[in-house]
């Protein structure tokens, strides 16, 4: 006569459906924090590319004195400051003189998700292109400090 092993060790269907739920848990909380960082990663490219022209303003006017009349839309921010805009991001890009030697940087964001896309990121100098503080519609939870 054949000897019947009760005591077989193995998983249980309970044991899996347990595993599964689990892991359905953990997914439905990474994969909004996931695309929460993918956004928060674009956005920072961006803020990198609005630095790059904050720096050819600031070098335009060490250069000419003053940035009277600077008012560029995204092909002339090439060929005026020398920097390229990286259109994967920003849709466009605008300088424009607010004041005496004020200027505001404004682009505005495409490709880079829901609630963001769309939205304008707006880098304004104060005191002589000294001081500069971000702003637009942007969320706050993308836009710098």
């Amino acid at each position: 006569m054949f000897k019947v092993n009760r005591n077989s060790k193995g998983f249980t269907l309970i044991d899996l459906l347990i595993v599964i739920a689990i892991i359905g848990i953990l997914a439905a909380i990474a994969i909004p924090a996931y695309t929460g960082y993918t956004k928060k990663s674009k956005v920072s490219g961006v803020v990198n590319a609005m630095g790059a022209i904050k720096n050819a303003v600031v070098a335009y006017y060490t250069e000419k004195g003053n940035v009277s009349g600077l008012d560029l839309g995204t092909s002339a921010i090439g060929t005026t400051l020398g920097v390229n805009i990286p259109a994967q991001y920003i849709s466009s890009a605008n300088v424009n003189n607010t004041a005496s030697n004020e200027v505001s940087i404004n682009v505005i964001l495409t490709n880079i998700g829901s609630g963001v896309d769309g939205c304008n990121l707006v880098l304004t100098s104060s005191n002589n292109l000294t001081s500069w503080t971000w702003g637009g519609n942007i969320d706050t939870a993308y836009k710098p400090k």
